[in-house]
């Protein structure tokens, strides 16, 4: 199966890559990286697009950065994806566990486009994931979280066995964050032909969101 990956840096869409390409006939073609209409920013996570260029020229991976068009998100994914059609793409691999609006969108979208849409998460425990996520060896920071769910001071930390404790005994708190409570950056792992050379930059609010800046 020769798919791209729906990409955000972040560690859902990274275990999902990780765990398509186990089977040994499948083959990712391309990262999809939807950035905002001037290119810059990656669209989620507050990441630069330069980094998420950087973590793909790490990993060996080609991306696509596509910015995000005057008629819309929808459109302008669609318009990637099919810039991969000539390399024989017949699938999508997607990091949701358990958000079903957004997968019934999904399906809709790649049906569109008579493409298979692959959930390699999808309806597992979020705890399980974690645990797998970091058992794999990948390294990764937290660099956003929202301020009615975590302070601030969880910015800048590894995902490790100690963010796993800590994050358990937290009441309402998904540990994969699927209600948005944090997102990160992994810059290292099994994945990875070298790490990301990341520093970390300074920490801003905006909206109900505190950022880090990565370097």
């Amino acid at each position: 199966m020769n798919a791209f990956v729906s990409w955000s840096g972040g560690k859902d869409c990274m275990l999902a890559m990780h765990n398509f390409m186990k089977n040994p006939e499948n083959r990712v073609i391309s990262l999809i990286n939807m950035c905002d209409e001037d290119g810059v920013m990656s669209r989620s996570h507050g990441i630069k697009s330069d980094l998420i260029k950087m973590q793909a020229l790490c990993m060996g991976i080609p991306i696509i950065q596509e910015p995000i068009g005057k008629n819309g998100y929808e459109e302008s994914f669609k318009k990637a994806i099919n810039s991969l059609k000539d390399q024989g793409i017949n699938a999508g691999v997607f990091g949701d566990i358990y958000l079903v609006e957004h997968r019934v969108w999904i399906e809709r979208v790649c049906n569109d486009l008579g493409i298979d849409a692959i959930f390699p998460l999808w309806n597992r425990s979020t705890t399980e994931l974690i645990k797998e996520f970091v058992d794999f060896g990948f390294k990764t920071k937290v660099v956003s979280v929202r301020e009615d769910f975590l302070t601030e001071e969880w910015l800048g930390v590894d995902i490790d066995n100690n963010f796993i404790e800590k994050i358990l005994v937290m009441p309402n708190i998904d540990p994969c964050a699927e209600n948005g409570e944090y997102h990160s950056f992994v810059y290292d792992g099994p994945t990875f032909k070298t790490p990301v050379p990341i520093k970390l930059g300074r920490r801003y609010k905006h909206d109900n969101h505190y950022f880090l800046e990565l370097l």
